[in-house]
């Protein structure tokens, strides 16, 4: 049972504990309060989409309320306001501006790859600066303040210490301080780490705090737009019912607490996904050629200039560029359990047959490393690599999202043993924004390039030094992985850009 309570290695456990247990709905009774523990896929469709009864513990995701209320940490109207906020800025424009973001940015970043000739030491760190540009230029209007070339710095605008990825790279690095520790004890608090912290949490409300003035100007000078940014939707929600067109307006402290939320989920969790997927590809060169005989098959010679969002983007998704976000996502999913709680009232469930009452007060986790590995609905694993539990570099298979089934259709999992963006009327609004994104930049890279390993420069043979590089990325890729915000390898994988051969 002590497997199910250390929160931070719940991804590492995968479908152990419950295997062990021999049941996937296992409750923890303790005089703290009870947890139940879930990964059968019809628990978890009732858990998802009964909102009404199965809601968001807000007294644990609190944390993220650093800047104020937040669609994440809400509940009920409050949240459902904000949803309806940003819902219409996620539409088919934003998606195709998506798209266009990401293959122009991606082209740059292969282009400062190869203008460094060196291996790439930290992966996480490139793609993270991808997706920030990516979210910050369509969704919140900012381009990204980032180096002209390899090795050149950006100094900080005139009234800040930091500059605008700076400020809030350094947020995510000091989250875990800024979630323990209230700002006004970092405030006054001599510990290096804590004045870290605090700089970064005041960089980023300030950079917030002008995104907000300067959209708040345009706005009231042009009233006649209606194809808002996620940033304007936000602005314009908050502004005083005699300036905006919504009453009663949000406050000043919710536009500051979603615009934070949005950017951090929006580039963080797209950039490890990223990360993961690379680093899988490059373990797995043959699964690689695979990937690039489906881009020549959809996208031919055509340069990058031509590529459609409308025309495409749904092949690729479809396609085995899809198959590997889709397989990533099954290995790392963003979170590794979901909460809900039943509150204050008792709540019935069904599963296998039976029906089952959840206590008043009882704390719901969805554990989604188990359910996407449980053997019910997925494949045993069968240890092929020197990849530790749950065993990701051994489970990687992405055409098991393109094999046919009987009925001639592709593989469709059971609903509810597969949840990377969660589930019923909580879905993730970004998921389709997440899609374009990442389809865009591993079409872009893999079109004329390959990733691998970088091995060491030797005497060996160059199979012992690849084994060894990979045996080494088999342990980053699983017992060095922890979770935060989100699941995030902690160690670096080098890896090396070299021309694509055919």
């Amino acid at each position: 049972m002590d497997r199910l309570s250390r929160f931070g290695y719940i991804w590492h456990e995968g479908h152990q504990p419950f295997a062990h247990l021999k049941s996937d709905n296992v409750i923890v009774v303790s005089p703290g309060g009870n947890i139940l523990w879930t990964c059968d896929p019809e628990s978890i469709q009732q858990f998802s989409k009964r909102s009404h009864d199965f809601v968001k513990p807000v007294e644990m995701m609190g944390m993220l309320n650093l800047y104020g209320p937040t669609v994440t940490a809400t509940e009920g109207e409050e949240s459902r306001m904000y949803r309806k906020i940003a819902a219409p800025s996620f539409n088919d424009r934003t998606h195709a501006a998506a798209w266009s973001e990401s293959l122009k940015r991606s082209l740059s970043m292969l282009q400062g790859w190869e203008e460094i000739k060196a291996p790439i030491e930290q992966l996480n760190e490139h793609v993270a600066r991808l997706t920030l540009q990516i979210i910050s230029f369509v969704c919140f209007d900012r381009p990204v303040d980032l180096p002209s070339a390899p090795g050149l710095k950006v100094n900080p605008p005139k009234g800040h210490q930091l500059t605008y990825s700076e400020a809030i790279s350094s947020m995510v690095a000091n989250i875990s301080t800024l979630f323990i520790v209230p700002p006004p004890v970092l405030k006054y608090s001599p510990i290096s780490a804590h004045k870290e912290a605090m700089t970064s949490y005041n960089e980023w409300q300030t950079y917030m705090e002008e995104m907000r003035d300067e959209t708040s100007a345009n706005l009231q000078a042009d009233h006649s737009r209606n194809d808002l940014s996620l940033l304007e939707s936000f602005v314009q929600a908050g502004q005083p019912p005699e300036v905006g067109f919504q009453s009663p307006p949000i406050s000043p402290a919710a536009v500051l607490g979603n615009i934070f939320v949005f950017i951090m989920a929006g580039y963080e969790t797209s950039a490890n996904t990223l990360t993961y997927a690379m680093t899988l590809l490059a373990c797995h060169p043959n699964l690689q050629r695979d990937l690039q005989a489906d881009l020549d098959r959809i996208l031919g010679d055509r340069p990058p200039s031509s590529w459609s969002y409308e025309s495409d983007f749904p092949k690729l998704l479809d396609g085995y560029v899809g198959a590997v976000i889709n397989e990533t996502l099954r290995l790392y999913t963003v979170l590794p359990f979901i909460p809900k709680t039943t509150k204050s009232q008792a709540q019935t469930f069904t599963s296998e047959g039976r029906e089952y009452t959840v206590p008043p007060g009882t704390l719901i986790l969805m554990d989604t490393s188990a359910a996407h590995r449980n053997p019910k609905y997925w494949p045993e694993v069968t240890p092929k690599a020197n990849d530790g539990p749950p065993f990701p570099v051994s489970s990687f298979d992405p055409a098991r999202w393109l094999r046919k089934t009987d009925n001639g259709s592709t593989y469709s999992p059971v609903p509810g043993s597969y949840m990377p963006f969660s589930e019923g009327p909580r879905v993730c609004m970004g998921k389709r924004f997440a899609q374009a994104q990442l389809c865009a930049v591993i079409a872009t890279v893999y079109k004329h390039h390959s990733i691998e390993l970088a091995v060491e420069d030797d005497a060996r043979t160059y199979k012992e030094r690849w084994q060894e590089a990979r045996a080494k990325a088999d342990k980053e890729l699983s017992t060095n992985v922890g979770f935060l915000m989100s699941l995030k390898m902690r160690g670096k994988v080098p890896l090396r850009l070299v021309p694509r051969s055919r």
